[in-house]
């Protein structure tokens, strides 16, 4: 029996795969404990998980996009190195001090951080008595590779072309004062400047499990040792979840698809959830199952063959789906791909562009390049999917490769190799009288 931290940035899609490693290690007769946002204590206590909360300055700020007819790849530059401070640079010694101090209350066997989890950077590098780190791929793959463009873009890679000096060009010009804010960072905790890139930091880690297989990455020769695909994490839903009524009931015979904008890019249904409403509105052959992600923004009138819900359990309505459009969620494309669900992709924030970019790579879907999609091209893009069989066939064939991974069995071998699946040493009591 071992004792493991689990860090997550305050965001959705980061903390629900956290949240499941976290149960299958408690479930293996493991003690866990989640230090993340005060907004998931419930959730995590709900499903038997303890948890720490972050302080403010070590959670994530949603960054304001740029405003008018910006052009879009300055746009996505633009809120790429916006979000980059936000999201990586500026709850990085925040977030040092509350895994520190966790630590310092428990001898923890292993600690597992998400890759936006900064605060392991000054741990990794402070020279002090640590547990092993395993950073834990939540996004898509962020090492710089000399067959791959630089990471945020969403550029595609061709195949024999050497990206050296594109990587060092956004690296030492467009974000070489991000940079050196991030070696600044350091020095102010004594530990001088940072020795690889802000975003491929991962590589300092004992382990990097990218839970994604490698046929839905790009090819990398230069891959570090380190990295391991694990495949995707399964979301199980909260034992007491149930489906809506109508999920076993949808109609017999009619296509359907499933939009979604999220958990966290939901404040404007109008970017995708409504657009897809009145694409498929007059098409008596679909229904349309549409989850809002908890977003309380007006939707507007609801089609007659349209069922909107906050959330459904994706293991009661995926085997229904025929296509799935969403904004690029990572959890969510590869929860539809592992079911050989085909996808429709629309959004250019965060690392949506990497996403949609290997969605339309890997060809099991269709990027629509935009975040605020046009019905007409919603509707377009539906009949493509519908009427080619290549990207259902790709995204069976991706599924099968999915099947053959057990990203949980691959989280055991690894702590088995590092050491960290026996416990150290007993754990402190805290005051009111319980274990840590």
């Amino acid at each position: 029996m071992a004792r493991y931290l689990l860090a997550a940035s305050p965001i959705p899609g980061h903390v629900t795969p956290m949240l499941a490693i976290a149960g299958d290690l408690r479930r293996r007769g493991h003690h866990v404990r989640l230090l993340t946002g005060a907004a998931f204590g419930e959730t995590a206590a709900a499903q038997g998980i303890p948890s720490s909360a972050l302080a403010i300055g070590a959670t994530v700020a949603r960054v304001e996009r740029p405003r008018g007819r910006t052009p879009s790849l300055l746009r996505r530059w633009r809120t790429g190195r916006a979000e980059l401070r936000s999201s990586f640079l500026d709850p990085i010694v925040a977030q040092f001090r509350a895994v520190t101090a966790e630590l310092e209350h428990t001898d923890f066997d292993a600690l597992f951080v998400d890759v936006m989890f900064t605060g392991a950077i000054p741990l990794l590098l402070a020279g002090r008595a640590r547990p092993p780190v395993l950073a834990c791929g939540v996004v898509p793959l962020m090492l710089t590779s000399v067959d791959t463009p630089p990471f945020g873009m969403g550029w595609q890679p061709r195949a024999g072309r050497d990206y050296t000096a594109l990587n060092r060009f956004v690296q030492q010009v467009l974000f070489r004062g991000d940079q050196r804010r991030l070696d600044s960072i350091l020095r102010d905790l004594d530990l001088g400047p940072a020795p690889t890139f802000l975003l491929n930091w991962p590589v300092l880690a004992d382990r990097l499990l990218q839970f994604t297989v490698p046929g839905f990455e790009y090819p990398r020769s230069d891959l570090p040792p380190s990295v391991l695909f694990a495949g995707p994490i399964p979301i199980d839903s909260p034992g007491d979840a149930q489906p809506p009524s109508w999920c076993s009931e949808l109609p017999a015979g009619k296509t359907v698809i499933h939009v979604t904008q999220g958990t966290w890019d939901n404040s404007d249904l109008d970017q995708l959830i409504r657009p897809t409403l009145t694409a498929m509105s007059r098409r008596p052959d679909v229904a349309v199952v549409a989850c809002t992600g908890g977003s309380r923004a007006p939707l507007g009138p609801i089609p007659a063959n349209a069922y909107v819900t906050d959330f459904v359990p994706y293991a009661h309505l995926l085997p229904h789906v025929d296509v799935m459009i969403t904004n690029g969620g990572y959890g969510g494309v590869q929860q539809a791909l592992s079911r050989g669900v085909p996808v429709i992709v629309a959004g250019d924030t965060a690392d949506k562009p990497e996403i949609a970019s290997r969605v339309t790579y890997t060809g099991v879907g269709i990027d629509l390049g935009t975040r605020r999609a046009h019905p007409n091209d919603v509707a377009a893009a539906v009949d493509r999917v519908l009427n080619t069989g290549k990207f259902h066939t790709a995204a069976a064939q991706l599924a099968q490769e999915m099947t053959k991974q057990a990203p949980f069995e691959v989280i055991a071998d690894v702590l088995v190799e590092l050491g960290a699946n026996e416990s150290v040493s007993s754990a402190p009591v805290s005051r009111n009288g319980e274990s840590r």
